[in-house]
């Protein structure tokens, strides 16, 4: 079954000079604009589009690639403010409602929001809400320890910074977990440190194991190459300083410079590590 706010495979109906119309099946007739033809478009072949409605209601199509679509958490900019919300930019020429009662706190024009992009069920148009708790999973997190998640960053607290797992959980990564510079609306992967009884996770960045020691070992050696051999980082050197060159921590760096002397790659001292 079509849905608005999703891509949707159609079948062109009728193609004519303002442009092309699809059927919707349960969403009716379907307008592409004539811009957004394929060249190679013709009756009865079937096209990818995004389907929304505009301004008047009608069920429109676009083959350009928003955003993001129903069910995204997305970080957007707002356009316009009038009497009747904030209008984020999707990336199409329909930009997306934020009514005020989903707005927590006021949203300024010019500014860019982590928004969760949903479809009203009253009026069935797209709209979007920072109000981000109504629409993540109430259920028990069903995790293990060090399972590869996706994250999108929320924002910066006290203890770190707020993310949504898998686009169902709140989860949070601890400053002390963090080695580069996160920003609203990230994406990456993460993984889980711990489930905790508040049902809400616990998340570091780098990938646990010998495969991560694996990867910054290679970095390692990498740098040494490009230092002529010689790297001013020790088994004592200041954690700032690793975290800035390697993204690490000072824990990870000695596990991994550890594994390269064992292998006879490197020589180690307090202050600096060099090629053997």
């Amino acid at each position: 079954m079509p849905s608005l706010g999703k891509f949707n495979s159609l079948t062109i109906t009728e193609l004519a000079p303002e442009g092309a119309y699809l059927d919707g099946l349960e969403l009716g007739e379907v307008f592409l604009p004539h811009a957004e033809v394929p060249a190679d478009a013709s009756a009865n072949s079937i096209i990818s589009v995004f389907v929304y409605l505009d301004s008047k209601g009608v069920a429109t199509a676009t083959t350009k690639q928003p955003h993001a679509q129903v069910g995204d958490f997305c970080l957007l900019r707002v356009k316009e403010i009038n009497s009747t919300g904030a209008f984020v930019d999707i990336g199409i020429d329909k930009d997306l409602l934020v009514p005020f009662n989903e707005q927590g706190p006021k949203l300024e024009q010019g500014r860019s929001y982590l928004i969760h992009f949903y479809l009203d069920k009253a009026s069935g148009r797209m709209c979007g809400s920072t109000k981000l708790n109504k629409f993540l999973d109430k259920t028990p997190a069903n995790y293990i320890p060090l399972q590869e998640v996706d994250l999108i960053i929320a924002g910066k607290t006290d203890l770190g910074y707020k993310t949504v797992v898998n686009q169902s959980h709140w989860g949070i990564i601890y400053h002390d977990q963090v080695f580069r510079p996160l920003f609203p609306g990230q994406k990456f992967k993460g993984f889980v440190r711990k489930i905790r009884e508040d049902n809400k996770l616990d998340i570091t960045l780098e990938k646990p194991g010998m495969e991560k020691i694996d990867s910054l070992s290679q970095k390692i050696l990498d740098e040494l190459n490009k230092q002529n051999g010689f790297l001013a980082l020790g088994d004592k050197s200041d954690p700032e300083k690793i975290k800035k060159l390697f993204a690490t921590s000072k824990a990870n760096y000695k596990k991994a410079i550890g594994g390269l002397y064992k292998q006879g790659l490197i020589e180690i001292e307090a202050t600096h590590i060099s090629l053997k």
